[in-house]
């Protein structure tokens, strides 16, 4: 199940607090409620607080993994939960999730976002722990959240990673490989389902295990450019296990054969 932090936003000033606030709904840049006055560059300038309450009952408490899922904000933010930090939008993640059960309580639990100035870091530079960084794009020049947050609510099966791979043949076609690792919380009947090219199967899952597959026959596949691919070339796959999807964009190209993280 999964629970939309769409909005509505309360949006307030912290550094020009005459200001008025206003409300906002996601995906949305933050100028879209504020005065016209305010140029992109003035609102960029200022920190900016936003809150969203929700209300969660005894059945949302029982589940045991509530996974908290933001993405799309290209400005440096902390994101809290009842007053507590659950992790800094950095720009160290495409997407970023953090199990958020421990933190929240029956009744009303306050989401916020604090658009801030970031902090020099104290570390010289060859101290610092090496940092994967992702290759993604902006979403919008303009500060905002470009994707609606959302609550991911897990009751037996959590979904850890999706990983593709494909195994080309030298007299043509290729195979698709996709591996579906997951972590078990609750023991239950749970099946996960595989969907490539028009073509779905539905796994059954061994809560003893870690890991389950599928590989998918590409009998004449469409080779498309991997830097600059056109997307009528692009394959459609989704994955959907205990009611969290993956949903992605697949290049077929003899030059991809490595495995591929999606998540």
């Amino acid at each position: 199940m999964q629970l939309s932090l769409a909005g509505l936003w309360q949006i307030s000033p912290l550094t020009d607090l005459s200001i008025p606030q206003d409300d906002i709904t996601f995906p949305a840049p933050l100028s879209s409620v504020l005065p016209e006055s305010l140029s992109e560059d003035a609102i960029t300038e200022q920190e900016w607080h936003l809150m969203h309450d929700i209300e969660v009952d005894e059945a949302m408490m029982a589940v045991p993994f509530v996974e908290l899922v933001m993405a799309g904000i290209d400005y440096y933010a902390e994101v809290r939960l009842n007053g507590v930090g659950v992790f800094d939008c950095d720009g160290s993640e495409v997407e970023y999730r953090k199990d958020i059960s421990p933190y929240l309580q029956l009744g009303r639990n306050r989401f916020e976002i604090l658009f801030l100035e970031e902090e020099e870091g104290l570390l010289l530079e060859e101290d610092m722990p090496e940092v994967l960084v992702h290759d993604r794009q902006i979403s919008d020049s303009r500060i905002g959240v470009w994707k609606a947050p959302y609550l991911q609510f897990v009751r037996n099966v959590k979904l850890e990673q999706v990983v593709t791979e494909q195994i080309w043949h030298h007299g043509g076609g290729c195979e698709f490989k996709v591996d579906v690792i997951y972590q078990t919380l609750k023991p239950g009947l749970i099946s996960a389902s595989v969907k490539f090219n028009g073509m779905k199967l539905v796994l059954p899952i061994d809560v003893r295990a870690e890991h389950t597959g599928v590989i998918f026959q590409v009998e004449a596949p469409i080779i498309s450019d991997i830097n600059h691919p056109n997307p009528k070339d692009l394959y459609n796959l989704e994955v959907e296990i205990d009611g969290q999807v993956e949903v992605s964009k697949i290049s077929l190209n003899p030059a991809s054969c490595v495995s591929n993280f999606l998540r």
